[in-house]
């Protein structure tokens, strides 16, 4: 399929999806610090509403122009992050150690969490953020006005603990691995008495992803609009505007594509998935260096999410 028969299919589904788009608060965000440190000379100061009025414009004319739609959950997710980042301190690299899902909320609201990975479930908790548009309507954490002083003793592990665990070891120049804290964690998983591995049997049948097997995936091509080369593209076009990467990031993306768990359901609508890396083949570091999951609706080609692990969080050393 040509690249502009991709564009007008997935414009057919503009009708349907435009209250999806969204601004991107990253970048409204970038353009007020810009005022406040003097790095762009504005001669009226901005006001946050028009910020974000003029970067919606932007973000939508780039979006349409690229034949991409984004689902709700994908700016709501980064208001998300952003009110994360804020309120706690929780940055992007930080967010590798968690597992981070979207839902539909009451009222038009997303509900959007950050849970704890696999034994971090209980000592790093779950942070809810719940999204209205463009406004962040509640955050909390499951820990909050808990003590978390004390470094890796703590019961409770906030930013000061997630940025020992990010640390760069000034010898090796690497982050510690993971495994290296599992002491501190085995142990605070037993004093509260917490079974991690129950606790994920239990949330089972909760799955915000669930891959596709046998008769499912023959069923689910079925009702599949594009060609897996299409999808592909589609995603590579939507991280680059999602995350504002530069053309020679682009170029030098790779790409993971397994048809044994391309087909998924998320959040319980029909996907295509693929693994977008970036940075593998760049002699240049980045913030925005790592793996991008993308999740394509099967049916219509829009955005449903993308989910970003970075290559610097997580205790990659």
């Amino acid at each position: 399929m040509k690249d502009e028969q991709i564009r007008t299919q997935i414009h057919q589904a503009v009708d349907a999806h435009a209250e999806h788009l969204r601004t991107d608060p990253f970048l409204a965000q970038r353009i007020m610090n810009q005022e406040r440190t003097g790095e762009t000379v504005v001669k009226k100061r901005l006001s946050v509403s028009l910020v974000l009025a003029i970067v919606l414009m932007l973000l939508m004319a780039t979006a349409l122009a690229a034949g991409i739609i984004f689902a709700k959950r994908v700016p709501a997710t980064e208001i998300a992050d952003q009110a994360l980042l804020q309120t706690y301190g929780i940055t992007a690299q930080m967010q590798s150690l968690f597992i981070r899902e979207a839902a539909e909320g009451e009222r038009g609201t997303t509900v959007v969490t950050y849970e704890g990975r696999e034994h971090l479930a209980y000592v790093l908790g779950k942070y809810t953020v719940i999204v209205d548009g463009q406004n962040v309507k509640n955050i909390c954490w499951s820990h909050d006005g808990e003590d978390t002083s004390g470094g890796l003793e703590a019961s409770a592990w906030g930013k000061d603990q997630l940025e020992e665990i990010l640390r760069i070891d000034p010898e090796t120049g690497k982050q510690a691995q993971l495994l290296t804290f599992n002491p501190y964690i085995d142990r605070i998983n037993q004093e509260h008495g917490f079974d991690y591995q129950a606790y994920w049997e239990e949330n089972e049948d909760e799955k915000y992803v669930v891959v596709l097997e046998g008769e499912d995936i023959e069923k689910a091509k079925e009702r599949q609009a594009f060609s897996a080369h299409d999808f592909v593209q589609i995603a590579k076009e939507a991280v680059g505007v999602r995350y504002h990467l530069t053309p020679q990031q682009i170029s030098l993306m790779s790409i993971d594509v397994d048809e044994n768990s391309a087909y998924v359901l998320l959040d319980g609508t029909l996907c295509y998935r693929c693994w977008i890396f970036v940075g593998e083949l760049s002699d240049e570091e980045t913030e925005q260096d790592g793996t991008y999951t993308v999740y394509l609706n099967l049916e219509t080609g829009v955005v449903e999410d993308i989910q970003f692990l970075s290559a610097h969080g997580g205790g990659n050393g």
